[in-house]
């Protein structure tokens, strides 16, 4: 699991200037996010989120529910929802 660099933001990069990825590179891989609160969440609710899920921790509007604090693979799990919208996320191998 990949853990996201939190000084991006607190180095004055604006939350609209990112995107959170959907597929690895290289590889094609599917990707999801984990909050805080250890939640998985597809990209597209991720990026549709934006400034709720890459606030910084010290700021007083960080919600755990939201804040993304890593990034995986997902390439076998298919039973694997995202926890806002529930929609499958993707498997690299699975059926």
């Amino acid at each position: 699991m990949k853990t996201l660099d939190p000084s991006l933001l607190s180095n004055g990069m604006e939350c609209s200037a990112i995107e959170y990825d959907t597929f690895a590179w290289p590889g094609g891989y599917p990707i999801f996010y984990v909050t805080q609160d250890n939640a998985p969440l597809c990209p597209k609710c991720a990026n549709d989120n934006i400034s709720l899920c890459a606030c910084p921790a010290e700021s007083q509007e960080a919600d755990p529910q939201w804040r993304i604090i890593a990034a995986d693979i997902n390439y076998e799990d298919d039973s694997l929802y995202c926890d806002n919208c529930n929609q499958r996320i993707e498997s690299a191998y699975g059926e």
